[in-house]
């Protein structure tokens, strides 16, 4: 049977699903889906279109609940579990589509991302400005979210999440309308994310020039089902993973 499970890993595990399955009537989204995010890795999901990634994210992220399988989250069960729960516990999701307060300027987009975990005012700023700095954000504080250029917005999307203080931080396509400068200005972020911050990573991406530069391992779905997993090398070479989605080598 294929695994997803990283045997050479030395961190905790933080997330597991064990035969994950989303059925909506008579569609299968998501089929008998296992695998393990451990500690300080940064995990990729990638897949053709319509393969089950968002539908995936949805049931980690506790938008949908599971037709079947199991979810664990620091060896707790979150199975069927909703969004705000889980977000609770550590596990924070950005989208694909930017979920902005679009009126609000950029500071009170992210000081509203910290008062679950903050009760003073002070902390609160602290937490926003160091997280402003540490996405490229400092300069933007009294500009409104709405009217900030796209990459800028990805951005500020990532600072909320980061502003949540999360464990595991799940990124749904980050890098979709990003030039090659802006892409390789997240690309650093992601790994002062990993190695500065300590937070775990599980990215959904369509860019493959940078999941095979920034994962640690890679997770393939097709049909909903996992097709292959293995380090990026692996991967790129698996020609089931060429003939479903990569396309042929020349």
């Amino acid at each position: 049977m294929l695994s997803a499970n990283h045997k050479d890993s030395k961190g905790k595990i933080l997330l597991k699903a064990d035969g994950l399955e989303r059925k909506f009537g008579g569609l299968t989204a998501v089929a008998n889906f296992s695998f393990e995010l451990c500690d300080g890795e940064i995990l990729g999901l990638i897949g053709p279109n319509g393969a089950g990634k968002s539908t995936t994210f949805n049931l980690i992220s506790g938008f949908i609940p599971p037709t079947s399988g199991k979810l664990s989250f620091l060896g707790q069960d979150i199975s069927g579990k909703n969004a705000t729960y889980i977000s609770r516990m550590g596990l924070v999701r950005t989208f694909q589509h930017d979920s902005l307060l679009s009126d609000m300027s950029v500071a009170d987009n992210i000081i509203i991302a910290t008062t679950h975990r903050l009760k003073s005012t002070a902390a609160r700023q602290e937490k926003m400005r160091e997280t402003a700095k540490q996405t490229g954000l400092e300069d933007y504080l009294d500009v409104t979210a709405g009217s900030l250029p796209h990459g800028l917005q990805r951005m500020l999307s990532i600072a909320i999440a980061l502003a949540a203080e999360p464990k595991v931080l799940c990124l749904d396509e980050p890098l979709t309308g990003l030039q090659g400068v802006e892409v390789g200005a997240a690309l650093d972020l992601f790994e002062m994310i990993r190695s500065e911050l300590g937070i775990t990573i599980l990215l959904v991406e369509h860019n493959m020039r940078a999941v095979m530069r920034i994962c640690d391992r890679i997770l393939v779905l097709n049909h909903g089902r996992l097709l292959a997993a293995g380090t990026p090398e692996e991967v790129s070479q698996n020609e089931l993973v060429i003939e479903a989605y990569l396309g042929h080598k020349k």
